[in-house]
């Protein structure tokens, strides 16, 4: 399975880490909103650890997922000093990011010559969300669920006790892919019996690689 890789993958850990000396640490609890879709821009946050969502808030209210992302990925850099912000971030885990202005972060950028990885990391990102629009037009509901539940559980951090649980409920699925709850709770039968899930009401990957599989069939 291929991902989108986040930007420390692209500069390292050495230099992530002195780009995360810049900022101010910041901390977050679960389920909190860390950025909110339409406020302004002006600062960006580097993500450290914890899993966080992006939701778009839709005209009748609706707030659906847009993707998942881990430790080791910017937050909200692309709003700029006087843009707005396109999605609201909501954290899933406790969640530890570095604040950064974007004078700051642009700065950093220029010491440590990260200009091209910057790059190239913004248009993986617009690569990403191409790829999500299409997956939303042409996937079927069961591989756009477990596609979700894939990428929460390989993004577990090391410190959650439970790697495999999907800290989401039925009811949370459906909103965020915009389906209905008897076809969420359809696909999840469906999953279980092929063995991607566990048994049970909870959702526990039970095989990450047969999830892997169906994603791609």
């Amino acid at each position: 399975m291929g991902s989108h890789p986040t930007f420390r993958d692209l500069i390292g850990a050495d230099t992530w880490r002195l780009l995360l000396a810049a900022g101010t640490l910041r901390s977050y609890q679960p389920g909190r909103d860390i950025l909110r879709q339409g406020e302004p821009g002006g600062f960006l946050l580097a993500l450290e650890s914890g899993r966080v969502k992006l939701l778009a808030t839709a005209e009748d209210g609706a707030r659906l997922l847009l993707t998942v992302r881990g430790g080791g990925h910017l937050l909200g850099e692309l709003a700029g000093e006087d843009g707005r912000r396109t999605a609201t971030v909501e954290a899933i885990d406790h969640c530890t990011a570095r604040y950064l202005t974007l004078p700051q972060f642009t700065s950093r950028l220029t010491q440590l010559r990260l200009g091209p990885a910057y790059q190239r990391y913004v248009t993986g990102k617009f690569d990403q969300a191409v790829s999500r629009q299409v997956d939303l037009a042409h996937r079927s509901a069961l591989r756009r669920i477990a596609r979700l539940l894939y990428d929460v559980v390989r993004l577990a951090p090391p410190e959650v006790q439970n790697p495999d649980r999907v800290p989401f409920t039925q009811e949370e699925l459906a909103g965020s892919l915009g389906l209905a709850r008897s076809t969420v709770a359809e696909q999840l039968t469906r999953l279980r019996s092929a063995g991607a899930l566990a048994p049970g009401p909870q959702l526990i990957v039970a095989d990450l690689d047969r999830l892997a599989e169906l994603i791609g069939s």
